[in-house]
């Protein structure tokens, strides 16, 4: 298999959870040339960074044709998909357009599968996407964590931005968004949660998360924690910030593709995961070392001392 492309849309968090079938297909093809058509800023985190050799944004005009039936289709595009080996796909396609285009194209070959998890699927989700293998007898049976690796440049920027630090400072990384409201804790409880931590342990200074979707609920804490030790990381590109969660002593956050981010930037680091109405099942990040927490019907009724109790246990089992 020379050249291989995988069509992948969808939030950073769908991105994250398709990384162990790019580890299926690199263990498979090391040599290979792997390609992503999607969104660039998300797909960079694995750009160069052992799984992708190449992204192309899918965001682009003449691509929309591929949605319309007996298209005229751009010949450049036509030579671009026609020139890999492998494509696989997870578009959205529900009456069969965007893959009768593809065909048109003459690529090697063609696996398609649908980007939504079943309702009724309750197994990891990296577990869902890694069937579109299964034509090529690869399977994920094994571990179904995702797994990052930064480059030298990434952990340099991050070192560079934490210039400054005392030594011996231990950092805590919160995230206070996610993809939906109904997905996230009350603001008010992320501002009396990061008092009570820095309360109780003098060395602890807060890594304040910030996206572009977040700065309401970002501005809020930090006026709430102007008074506190705290770094607010702004829309950092995500390698970077990739390796600063690798810096830090243990993260708290949302059912979110940054709480994936922190817990595939590094094995062994704590996670406070809090979860809403979706299906920590499927898409809580799985490693052991995730904690889930939920209210008693919505995040609403989450407790902060209940969410503070399992913080303070995590930070006694770190040296």
């Amino acid at each position: 298999m020379k050249k291989i492309l995988l069509i992948r849309g969808g939030a950073l968090g769908d991105f994250i959870v398709t990384l162990p079938t790019m580890r299926l297909l690199r263990e498979q093809w090391p040599e290979a040339h792997i390609e992503v058509l999607g969104h660039p800023r998300l797909a960079e985190i694995a750009l160069q960074r052992y799984y992708l050799n190449a992204v192309r944004s899918v965001n682009h005009g003449p691509l929309s044709a591929f949605f319309t039936p007996r298209a005229v289709l751009d010949p450049a595009w036509m030579d671009y998909i026609g020139g890999f080996d492998l494509v696989l796909s997870y578009f959205y396609d529900p009456d069969g357009l965007f893959g009768t285009n593809l065909k048109r194209c003459d690529p090697g070959r063609i696996l398609t599968y649908p980007p939504r998890v079943p309702d009724e699927f309750d197994q990891p989700a990296a577990h869902y996407f890694a069937r579109i293998l299964k034509p090529l007898g690869l399977e994920l049976t094994g571990d179904a964590a995702s797994e990052l690796f930064p480059s030298t440049e990434d952990e340099n920027a991050a070192a560079a931005f934490l210039t400054g630090l005392n030594p011996g400072t231990r950092l805590v990384a919160i995230h206070p968004g996610s993809g939906g409201e109904s997905k996230n804790w009350p603001v008010e409880s992320w501002a009396e949660l990061g008092r009570s931590l820095t309360n109780s342990a003098a060395d602890l200074v807060l890594l304040l998360i910030e996206g572009e979707a977040d700065t309401e609920n970002a501005q809020f804490l930090m006026e709430a924690w102007k008074d506190l030790p705290l770094l607010r990381a702004r829309w950092l590109p995500l390698p970077i910030l990739t390796a600063l969660l690798k810096k830090t002593i243990f993260y708290l956050g949302h059912d979110s593709g940054i709480t994936h981010l922190a817990a595939a930037s590094r094995s062994d680091l704590p996670i406070i995961a809090l979860f809403g109405p979706t299906n920590p099942a499927v898409w809580a990040p799985p490693r052991a070392n995730v904690r889930v927490l939920k209210g008693r019907e919505t995040l609403n009724d989450l407790p902060v001392a209940t969410v503070l109790k399992t913080a303070a246990s995590l930070l006694e089992i770190i040296p």
